[in-house]
């Protein structure tokens, strides 16, 4: 009877470890990522008139890349349909960066930001989430 409450503990405590483990990785890269786009956003915002300069689409080029190789470990973690919205959205700021449409280009970054913001509020760690 001993040995079942044990291996019961055991299990109960490596899921919540687990959960706790992949709460903080996925907000970890959520909050990454978000970071980086109003980053982005302050910097299009100083020069509304050309935000097709070198710096600008090679730091949307970065996001990007970077959210790329996060995106491999994620997939296995949650749903594949929200990270695919994230990954078009990035696509869509970068081609409008590239064409100097700040206004599509803002409003698609702040679109995204507030995407990102409530898509990691659904991987927030609660008990609901843990069972």
């Amino acid at each position: 009877m001993v040995k079942k409450w044990i291996v019961m503990s055991v299990i109960a405590v490596a899921l919540v470890v687990g959960c706790v483990l992949e709460y903080r990785f996925v907000n970890g890269s959520f909050d990454s990522l978000h970071s980086e786009l109003v980053e982005f956003k302050m910097q299009i915002d100083e020069n509304s008139e050309q935000i097709d300069t070198e710096e600008n689409i090679g730091a949307i080029e970065k996001v990007h890349e970077k959210w790329h190789k996060e995106i491999n470990v994620l997939k296995s973690l949650i749903w594949h349909t929200g990270l695919k919205d994230i990954e078009i959205g990035l696509a869509r700021i970068k081609t409008y960066t590239e064409e100097n449409d700040y206004t599509e280009a803002s409003a698609e970054l702040t679109s995204l930001i507030d995407y990102v913001q409530h898509y990691s509020d659904d991987f927030d760690l609660s008990l609901s989430n843990l069972f």
